[in-house]
């Protein structure tokens, strides 16, 4: 496909968005490099959303890691022997919680490159984007999803990937009220997580969605019951 075509532009823009974003599929990314290593208009628009992310990026504020976050790394590093996998934090109860979404500052600068993509591409259907972030603040997981669309795209930005006989369940948290599971997310790098009703409709009043480690199969009780490990704000394109 010729992704320099000026009939094609808008939809290079969006492509290249998302590889900026790092959203894409892996397939998607590898077909992207290849075309743009003999197409100067296509390495032209990867450079350009590059760019415009890292200036974004630049916008958020710094994190201090915690204490048991360097003790972790200089123990995976073999620099501190005594340092232990001191496995998640469990936060769920915590009345910090609504103040402290790990990844807040994030989704909005993320939040903001998708505002500039949408004004390129025009799509019929708004996005919706969410950062879900630990509680050392690093990104995990993005999900996003089209409002029309009965669909959520999961990509792990690290390896989330639970322990055997665990999994990771994605939940809804309104205002007010209990959590609603979403589903147990499906093992993979770029994953879909069907919803009952389209994105705008499932997510309609829900600020934000945590991601907590559930016995295999989900939470038993239709709450969560292990661990929360990930966090993020609903940022709506519209």
């Amino acid at each position: 496909m010729n992704l320099s075509r000026p009939d094609r532009r808008e939809r290079l823009a969006r492509l290249a968005a998302e590889y900026a974003l790092g959203t894409s599929p892996p397939r998607v990314r590898r077909r992207l490099v290849r075309i743009a290593r003999r197409d100067p208009v296509v390495a032209q628009a990867l450079a350009q959303w590059e760019r415009r992310i890292a200036v974004l990026g630049e916008a958020v504020p710094g994190v201090t890691p915690p204490p048991r976050v360097w003790r972790g790394i200089a123990g995976k590093l073999g620099l501190d022997a005594a340092a232990a996998d001191r496995g998640p934090v469990s936060w769920w109860n915590r009345a910090g919680l609504w103040r402290g979404l790990a990844a807040a500052s994030l989704a909005v600068a993320l939040a903001l490159a998708i505002v500039q993509l949408t004004r390129l591409s025009a799509p019929a259907s708004p996005p919706l984007v969410v950062v879900l972030a630990g509680s050392d603040a690093r990104p995990a997981l993005i999900a996003t999803a089209t409002r029309g669309l009965p669909y959520l795209t999961i990509k792990a930005v690290i390896d989330a990937t639970p322990a055997q006989g665990k999994s990771l369940e994605l939940w809804a948290l309104p205002g007010t009220g209990a959590p609603r599971s979403l589903g147990v997310i499906p093992a993979g790098a770029v994953v879909n997580l069907p919803l009952r009703a389209p994105a705008g409709e499932s997510l309609a009043n829900i600020p934000a969605l945590a991601v907590s480690l559930e016995p295999a199969g989900g939470s038993p009780t239709g709450l969560p019951t292990g661990p929360v490990l990930y966090s993020g704000k609903v940022e709506r394109m519209y």
